[in-house]
C-alpha cells in the first residue's frame, strides 16, 4: 500500500485523506459551477454554497465520529481535532451540510428545490475522492478477502505502533498477533468498490438531470439510489467492532432514510401533479 503520509511541514504530517479530501470538495465545487446557469445561480452563490457545506459537513462528520469512537479520545481530548489524520463519518457530515445549506439557502431566498438539485450530483462525486482517501488511509475498509484486488495494510505503522487495522482484526479474532506478523490480514478494497458506486450515482442524476425526469426530485432521487447502495455495500466493511442484529450503524440509518425518501419522492409527485392539474 502507498504510505499514507504523502509529505511533511516540519512536524506535520500531510495525509493522502485529507488531499483526497479536499480534492472531494474542490470536485464537488467545479460540477456545481458548470451547472449553475441551468438553475439560476451566479459563480459566487456556488462558492458560498460549497464554503457552507464543506465547513459544516467536516464538523458534522468528525462529531458523529467521536460520538461513535469516543474510547479513542476519552485519554487524548486534542485528537479530537486531528481531522487530517482521518476520522469521519458521512452521514454526519451530511447531516450537517444540509442543516448549513438549508440555513444560507433561507437567508438568500432560493427556492430549496433549485439548491438540492443543484448539489445532487455534486454530493457523489465528492464522496468518490472521499473514499479514495479511506483507501490510502486504511480507514473504512473491508472483510476478510483473499481474492483478486485484495488489500494488504502493513501491521504497524510505524516502529512499535499498531495499525488500527491490525487492532480491529485482532479485537474481532481474525487474526493472531505474532513477531513475525508484517501486514495484516488481506481486506476487500470496499473503498474502491465505494468509489465507483459513487460515481455511477453521479452519472446517473446527471443522466436524470438531463433528460428532465426528477425535476426538484433530483437530491430525494440521490438519497434513494444511496442509501440502498449503502446498504449492502456495509455487508462488505470489516471495520465495526459492534453490530445491531447483524447491521451496522450505516445500516440502520439507510432502514430509516430510504422510507423517508420514498415518502418524501411521492408527496413531490402528488404536489406536482396537483399544481399541473391547477394550472389546467
Amino acid at each position: 500500500m502507498v504510505n499514507p503520509v504523502a509529505f511533511t511541514l516540519g512536524p506535520l504530517s500531510i495525509r493522502w485523506y485529507g488531499i483526497m479530501v479536499a480534492s472531494g470538495f474542490l470536485a464537488a465545487y467545479w460540477l456545481m459551477n458548470r451547472r449553475a446557469r441551468r438553475y439560476d445561480f451566479k459563480p459566487d452563490d456556488v462558492a458560498d454554497l460549497t464554503f457552507m457545506a464543506m465547513l459544516a459537513g467536516i464538523i458534522g462528520a468528525r462529531v458523529l465520529y467521536v460520538i461513535r469512537y469516543w474510547h479513542e479520545f476519552s485519554g487524548h481530548a486534542l485528537d479530537m481535532f486531528k481531522v487530517y489524520q482521518g476520522g469521519l463519518v458521512f452521514y454526519g457530515g451530511f447531516i450537517g451540510a444540509v442543516i448549513a445549506i438549508v440555513i444560507l439557502a433561507r437567508r438568500r431566498h432560493w427556492p430549496l428545490g433549485r439548491v438540492a438539485d443543484l448539489m445532487a450530483p455534486a454530493l457523489p462525486l465528492g464522496h468518490a475522492f472521499g473514499r479514495v482517501g479511506c483507501l490510502l488511509n486504511g480507514c473504512c475498509f473491508g472483510m476478510p478477502y483473499d481474492g483478486c484486488c485484495a488489500v494488504h495494510y502493513p501491521a504497524f505503522v510505524e516502529p512499535g505502533v499498531i495499525n488500527p487495522v491490525l487492532d480491529i482484526q485482532l479485537r474481532l479474532g481474525v487474526v493472531d498477533l505474532a513477531p513475525e506478523l508484517s501486514h495484516c490480514a488481506p481486506v476487500l478494497p470496499i473503498q474502491a468498490i465505494a468509489t465507483i458506486g459513487n460515481l455511477a450515482i453521479c452519472a446517473a442524476l446527471l443522466w436524470l438531470e438531463k433528460t428532465g425526469r426528477c425535476r426538484n426530485r433530483l437530491f430525494i432521487a440521490y438519497m434513494i439510489i444511496y442509501s440502498v447502495g449503502r446498504f449492502l455495500l456495509e455487508f462488505g466493511r470489516g471495520d465495526y467492532i459492534t453490530r445491531v442484529a447483524g447491521l451496522t450503524p450505516s445500516q440502520i440509518t439507510c432502514l430509516w432514510l430510504l422510507p423517508a425518501a420514498l415518502g418524501a419522492y411521492a408527496v413531490s409527485q402528488w404536489w406536482q401533479r396537483r399544481k399541473n392539474h391547477a394550472k389546467s
